[in-house]
């Protein structure tokens, strides 16, 4: 049960941000496509073994696997992480840090209605962004890289991406309906993703870091799992949990919270 009027204000005040970070992704994925060669990737292979990024680039030397150790290991965490965070604080926390949170429950709208609304809005977001950063993939590998990519692999890479920011949304959304000032939201709904981020980056620099992959959600979404076909359900499910409980926590802890009025 949604508000319409109040999901179509939603759409249309946030729509900016999904435009913009999904054109970013399809321009690098494009990049990308357009610039790989297997020869490229052998000498970048080359260049950087034994040295300290010598894991961020191993592969196989196909295009997905190329993909998988660059596209999806930095822009496609960090650009979409940027952008769940800022929706996620401008739709809850930022509207009751400003006032504006006192003006909607004036109206017939409820509590209910404005987190149902605003979840699915972030869900819908998150699903369109991956399914054009999906078909931008297709079209400019068939454009540039004729038969070099394997489309049910690359199917498979954009599904955990889409869990793994499902999650991350989750955080930036339940940490959005928990505060009452953007400051907080923040602090939370920005510091924890930035630091799986940076953990998951210290696990690719050594194999002596290996432990950390306990401790970031980011050993969830697993490119090498994905790519051998092995062990990657697993890790979907457990993001797919994550996120709908967080999503749920957030709708109750602002159901049955004090709002500054």
């Amino acid at each position: 049960m949604i508000s319409i009027p109040y999901f179509r204000q939603i759409v249309k005040s946030n729509t900016k941000f999904l435009c913009v970070f999904t054109a970013v992704l399809c321009a690098f994925l494009i990049a990308m496509t357009n610039v790989f060669t297997p020869d490229t990737m052998t000498n970048l292979q080359s260049a950087v073994s034994g040295t300290a990024v010598g894991n961020i680039f191993a592969g196989n030397g196909t295009l997905v696997s190329f993909m998988s150790n660059s596209f999806y290991a930095l822009m496609a965490i960090i650009f979409p992480m940027v952008n769940s965070i800022m929706v996620g604080n401008r739709l809850i926390a930022e509207k009751i840090d400003k006032g504006n949170m006192a003006g909607f429950l004036s109206t017939p709208v409820t509590r209910l209605q404005i987190t149902l609304s605003s979840a699915l809005y972030f869900i819908l977001s998150l699903a369109v962004m991956w399914g054009v950063v999906s078909l931008v993939g297709i079209i400019s590998s068939h454009i540039f890289q004729p038969d070099a990519l394997d489309t049910g692999i690359f199917l498979r890479l954009n599904l955990g991406a889409f869990l793994y920011h499902l999650t991350i949304s989750g955080i930036c959304f339940c940490s959005s309906c928990i505060f009452n000032t953007s400051k907080y939201s923040l602090i939370f709904g920005a510091g924890i993703p930035l630091y799986c981020f940076v953990m998951s980056l210290f696990i690719k620099l050594s194999d002596q870091l290996d432990f950390l992959k306990y401790v970031t959600l980011n050993t969830l979404f697993n490119t090498q799992n994905i790519l051998t076909g092995r062990g990657y359900a697993e890790e979907f499910w457990c993001m797919g949990i994550i996120a709908v409980v967080l999503y749920i926590f957030g709708m109750i802890w602002f159901h049955k919270k004090d709002l500054p009025l």
